[in-house]
């Protein structure tokens, strides 16, 4: 789904990112068991999705009346850009 990023206006398909270190979890399964199971599950746990631009976790979908009024603040499109642009997040 297409998101618009409400810090840098950018639109697309966000970017996942997971937090801490596959190296030190790494480190942590070659050494201990449990402290690594734990790092593993806390990583998995903490995915996110952020603006492949900025880095923000502050995106709200095209199609949802915040998205569509940050589409007419940053691009300005005409009637019949919206339209299109409605059309295709429908989809």
């Amino acid at each position: 789904m297409h998101r618009i990023c409400t810090n840098c206006g950018s639109m697309g398909k966000p970017k996942k990112v997971t937090r801490g270190s596959f190296f030190i979890e790494i480190l942590l399964w070659l050494f201990f068991l449990l402290p690594g199971l734990i790092y593993s599950i806390w990583r998995l746990s903490s995915r996110s999705v952020v603006c492949r631009s900025c880095g923000s976790p502050n995106l709200v979908p095209l199609d949802s009346p915040v998205g569509m009024q940050l589409v007419k603040q940053h691009y300005n499109p005409s009637d019949e850009q919206l339209k299109e642009l409605r059309s295709a997040c429908a989809k």
